[in-house]
């Protein structure tokens, strides 16, 4: 089916909704004359109306109907009974968000409930939970954290709050680390927006960057660990869930627009409300900026022929964007979310390293030298309660996601031979100025998954819940272009390659789950099974277990968790080594992929209002993870081996007009393997990080923000794949300090505000696998003003 007509259907089924939302509904007819009663002040008549039917009520009916009774308590003057009633509005919707329209007293109260609830999450169990029962270590980032830690884009607020997050430059695309392991993409981090996946399935990326508007954003849910029991494939490492807003949560429109040095340029837009039992959030995003010029000296290249300028922080020549919508109606949700990433690489490709003029090379498809992607997702959910103790939800999906990888190989002539290189390749390489290499494809993905959760136990001491779910995915690569071109815009197509990149794939799996609660002890244990058939029939069989012990008190919790996961080969990795052979000849070998995975022990202690408004989390870890996929010179192949321990803290203040998080992360390799080659210490990841960020109401309106990240010395490792044995190169990365600062002013519904990053102009490096140092921004600045109508 193509994408036109999925969109049309389900662009349909969204536009249905409101129709639906006028036809006659009982429920909104007694709201309507309760709310009538109360606007012309008769109160009793108002409440005894609501109260009678209360149980009638479901999703946002319930939740006004609740507001309601609140106000209508407080209209006379029954304080303790307008906070039952808005304990139990907040433990509908504990999100619930007061608007301008409402009364100063219902505003406290709300205020003051919520400072003492416990936050909850949904994304550790597929459920929604306490943070002192979810099975592993998680880390919350609300609204209010991504504005006070001055984050542009998600990758910098994961950095500023997740510890054992880790930056590295992969030269290729915006990356991060967790716990040491990653490569040369994004591709061991499951991103998901509100549960559903939003990684590629051809190359298992998903770049945390300008692509994914944070304006949208309620709270981001990350979880330190394998996820594998529930998600599957590439929750290797930690799994990231990007909760929207509520229509209600924006309440009105919310415009906001940017501009910085190295010519930043940014615009949001947020649109939402609540009509009756329909809620909409609109979003719209855009960023771009030409990046800074740096000169790098001869002597930190790769192949070390020639100095030159590059480009750190640039976006390339189209702005990022994210633009999208959520319906929701009663048991009813339609989310539809296109976005395009864009990012220029410092360097050529990595096996020369090199700086390039990228204003010489031509443009394909309206793409300059870059790794681009657009994508769009559509997902629609449909959940019901059967009887008192089941709950179910369906959803169906479709995700298309257009890649360019346009990568630059040298300005200038390659003179010297580079082994494993012959026929047509090798041709290029040699004697030609301006070479490059295009790769172009589209990808399609259509999913249907049903889960359930079934309460077999509700007693004063004992609370069982059994959660199962299943899942089918169809994909399909289609329109694929593969280009080596020379004299910078004169491209070599080969048809060979397009035919055999081309192919499809099925998966299915399901999972289990049983959490049960036994007084202060918690038994969380899970299940997962996948089943995958690769484009040439050959299939996969995965399981993935998860079991976990918590153990609950009034102050603190511990917990002590065992978990597996894996992630399959990417399909674009197994195809680059089928083809790369039959395009060079016999001189370079494909190797036969097969799956990473990691086993991780987990024991974290917490502490909750030690003293008001303190909240700790020391968490300990060993990992063990194998056959772990790294780029060979031109192919790929299952090359390394890692095992650390680690310690994880988190420190969480707020009181009054101060806020404060600390991070402290340390991790110490036990054995690490790649190519054969023994490196036993972290891989261009600091053994120390922390991250400090602070907020401090100066006066009501005029907030000032900071971000602090301290990494201690760090070994740089270089790989080198153009000799005829893979050779390791290593290097020290000095230890530094980088200072961000913002401050804010709201002046009525509107906001000014300014973000500095790396505020003390600091100049240092970082490298990645395969790459060598590379440049970071220095002193950069984005003042920006918002208003709410």
């Amino acid at each position: 089916m193509s994408l036109q007509r999925i969109y049309i259907l389900f662009l349909s089924i969204a536009m249905m909704l409101p129709i639906c939302a006028q036809e006659h509904d009982t429920q909104r007819n007694i709201y309507n004359d309760a709310m009538e009663n109360y606007s012309i002040g008769r109160l009793e008549q108002a409440q005894q109306l609501l109260s009678e039917n209360i149980n009638r009520f479901n999703g946002s009916t319930k939740e006004s109907a609740y507001r309601l009774l609140a106000l209508c308590a407080l209209g006379m003057d029954k304080n303790e009974e307008a906070e039952h009633y808005t304990t139990l509005l907040l433990r509908e919707n504990p999100y619930y968000s007061t608007t301008v329209d409402d009364p100063a007293r219902f505003v406290d109260i709300v205020k003051h409930i919520k400072s003492g609830m416990e936050s909850t999450i949904t994304t550790a169990s597929n459920q929604a939970e306490k943070l002192s029962e979810v099975p592993v270590p998680v880390t919350l980032i609300t609204d209010e954290m991504i504005r006070a830690c001055s984050g542009r884009n998600l990758k910098e607020v994961l950095l500023a709050y997740v510890p054992g997050m880790n930056n590295v430059d992969s030269n290729d695309d915006i990356n991060i680390a967790m716990r040491g392991i990653y490569n040369n993409s994004q591709e061991k981090i499951l991103i998901m927006l509100n549960g559903h996946r939003l990684n590629s399935y051809s190359t298992n990326t998903a770049s945390p960057d300008f692509s994914l508007s944070l304006e949208k954003v309620k709270q981001i849910e990350v979880l330190r660990g394998p996820a594998s029991s529930l998600y599957g494939g590439v929750a290797l490492t930690a799994v990231v869930n990007i909760i929207t807003k509520d229509g209600a949560d924006v309440d009105g429109l919310r415009l906001k627009v940017g501009y910085g040095n190295y010519n930043q340029k940014r615009a949001d837009i947020v649109f939402g409300k609540r009509y009756y039992d329909l809620d909409v959030l609109l979003w719209g995003s855009l960023y771009h900026a030409n990046g800074e010029r740096i000169y790098v000296p001869r002597e930190e290249t790769g192949l070390k022929l020639y100095g030159g300028d590059i480009i750190v922080g640039g976006t390339g020549n189209k702005p990022n964007f994210d633009m999208g919508f959520t319906l929701k109606w009663k048991s009813l949700s339609f989310t539809y979310d296109t976005h395009f990433s864009q990012i220029i690489s410092p360097f050529t490709i990595s096996t020369t390293f090199l700086p390039y003029d990228w204003d010489k090379y031509t443009t394909f498809n309206g793409i300059k030298p870059s790794f681009a992607t657009k994508s769009h997702h559509l997902d629609l959910t449909y959940r019901a309660k059967v009887g008192k103790r089941l709950h179910l939800q369906g959803a169906v999906m479709y995700d298309n996601s257009d890649m360019t990888h346009y990568q630059v190989i040298s300005d200038s002539a390659i003179s010297i031979s580079i082994p494993g290189l012959s026929g047509a390749l090798g041709s290029v390489f040699k004697g030609f100025d301006g070479v490059f290499r295009y790769i172009n494809g589209q990808e399609a993905t259509i999913s249907a998954e049903a889960r359930g959760d079934f309460s077999y136990v509700n007693t004063e001491h004992h609370q069982g819940l059994l959660t199962f779910g299943a899942q089918f995915s169809y994909f399909k690569l289609d329109d694929v272009r593969y280009a080596l071109g020379v004299m910078y815009n004169l491209p070599i197509e080969s048809n060979d390659v397009v035919a055999i990149a081309k192919g499809n794939e099925k998966s299915m799996n399901g999972f289990i789950q049983l959490k049960h609660q036994w007084r202060n002890f918690i038994l969380n244990a899970g299940i997962r099974y996948d089943h995958k058939v690769h484009y040439d029939g050959k299939s996969i069989n995965v399981l993935s277990p998860r079991v976990a012990a918590i153990f609950l008190q009034k102050k603190w919790n511990a917990k002590f968790s065992y978990s597996k996961s894996f992630v399959d080969a990417p399909y674009l990795y197994r195809k680059i080594n089928e083809f790369i052979p039959e395009y060079t000849g016999d001189s370079i070998k494909g190797y036969s992929l097969g799956a990473e995975t990691m086993h991780s022990y987990q024991l974290t202690l917490s502490g909750t209002d030690w003293v008001e408004g303190l909240n700790l989390e020391l968490n300990g870890f060993y990992n063990r993870a194998q056959d772990l996929i790294y780029a060979g010179l031109l192919t790929y192949a299952n090359a390394g081996t890692y095992k650390t321990i680690g310690v994880e803290f988190t420190g969480r203040y707020r009181r009054n007009r101060l806020f404060s998080n600390l991070t402290v992360a340390w991790q110490h390799v036990l054995q690490s393997e790649i190519y054969m080659n023994d490196i036993n210490d972290a891989f261009n990841i600091p053994k120390w990080t922390f991250n400090a960020v602070v907020g401090y109401d100066i006066l009501k309106n005029l907030r000032v923000h900071g971000h602090v990240c301290v990494e201690t010395e760090q070994t740089n490792y270089t790989l080198f794949m153009n000799t005829a044995k893979p050779q390791i190169t290593s290097s020290k990365v000095p230890a530094r300090a980088i200072v961000d600062l913002g401050v804010r002013y709201g002046l009525g519904r509107l906001e000014f505000g300014v973000n500095c990053h790396n505020l003390l102009n600091q100049k240092y490096y970082r490298g990645c696998f395969g790459a060598g140092l590379i440049r970071q921004p220095s002193f950069s600045v984005l003042g920006y003003v918002a208003v709410k109508i």
